[in-house]
């Protein structure tokens, strides 16, 4: 494991005691230390060794510098490192600053509209927002400004734990894999007593899928595909990708009714989009035969929460004029540069696989 030079640990080591000790991201690449291990790592193509270092220091530095050292790491990962290195101890830190700082957060409670007499209890989002905002007031300064610190330093994990996660798919799995953290994600990304500006695109990342062998059925014309879905935010965006796929083999597939162009004047796929389909999940067939029109696979759901069979997620594209008029607008957008959204086909579906998914 490479040794980091002392100076560079001695800027990391850096107390946060002041005001000024806050705005640390604007000096950390000031100081020389700092810019000459990035730039000299970089032109060695010692990225891996410097992100081991890494993972074994962020434990022990405050939070705001081993947030700061992250960020370096994922300049790194920007530039070729090995993006598993340093994740699992990034998201480690990560879940210990918002358990520390969940106390402290809350969403602001809905306004009531109701005219009606009031309730003998306050809700409890009420509570809540109360209980959140009168721990912070109760805090001295100086703890009061650790919490200051610690809110920082998740804003800035979320960028190279971003760039980290957006590279390798496993890294996707290990956010999925911890619900207590994907959970606290959810709830403290919208909270409004101790705001964070960038932890909304964790949770967006959770919400996205990869799927390496989805099952896809056209019971219209008994025909179906596995194909790879990865990179893919919601239902919406997995229908717009599917209809286009079924696009390139509509002969092959059978499909009978004409396919709309999603092409704007530029030859890019337009954002907007509509079903071309009544898309529906698994469980609306039993024994080869439609028996819940309802079931539906909902568009603003994620891709993951619909029903499975034979251990492969199943989306059925019902060719149908009885269906929903369902457009939807903004839900195709990548939100991040290494996404990558793409459904590929891997093969197609025989007959009789396409009759045991229907049964």
């Amino acid at each position: 494991m490479k040794a980091l030079p002392q100076d560079f640990l001695d800027v990391l080591r850096l107390p946060v005691l002041h005001e000024d000790d806050l705005d640390a991201q604007a000096g950390f690449y000031d100081h020389d230390a700092v810019s000459d291990l990035y730039r000299a790592t970089v032109k060695e193509g010692t990225g891996d060794e410097v992100l081991q270092a890494a993972a074994a220091l962020l434990p022990e530095l405050h939070p705001l510098r081993a947030a700061l050292f992250a960020i370096l790491c994922g300049g790194l990962v920007e530039n070729g490192a090995d993006p598993r290195l340093l994740f699992p101890a990034a998201l480690r830190r990560l879940a210990q600053l918002l358990a520390s700082l969940a106390p402290y957060c809350a969403a602001e409670p809905m306004e009531d509209d109701d005219e009606e007499e009031a309730p003998e209890e306050e809700p409890a989002d009420v509570l809540a927002w109360r209980a959140a905002e009168a721990a912070l007031e109760a805090l001295p300064p100086a703890e009061r400004l650790q919490v200051e610190a610690s809110r920082q330093a998740v804003d800035l994990l979320v960028l190279p734990l971003m760039a980290m996660l957006m590279r390798d798919v496993r890294n996707h799995r290990d956010l999925l894999a911890d619900e207590a953290l994907r959970a606290r994600i959810e709830a403290l990304s919208v909270n409004g007593t101790l705001p964070f500006e960038e932890l909304h695109f964790l949770h967006r990342a959770a919400q996205m899928a990869y799927e390496d062998e989805m099952v896809v059925l056209l019971p219209a014309s008994n025909a179906g595909m596995i194909v790879r879905a990865h990179g893919i935010n919601n239902n919406f965006h997995a229908f717009s990708l599917l209809q286009d796929l079924f696009s390139e083999h509509a002969k092959t597939l059978g499909i009978r009714q004409p396919l709309a162009d999603r092409l704007g004047a530029d030859d890019e796929p337009r954002d907007s989009d509509s079903a071309q389909y009544l898309w529906l999940q698994a469980k609306a067939y039993a024994g080869g035969e439609l028996v819940d029109r309802m079931a539906w696979a909902w568009g603003e759901g994620t891709l993951r929460e619909n029903a499975r069979r034979q251990g492969r997620l199943v989306l059925v594209a019902l060719e149908t004029e009885d269906k929903p008029a369902r457009g939807w607008n903004g839900f195709n957008q990548n939100f991040h540069s290494e996404q990558k959204p793409q459904v590929s086909l891997v093969r197609f579906l025989t007959a009789e696989e396409v009759a045991t998914y229907l049964a």
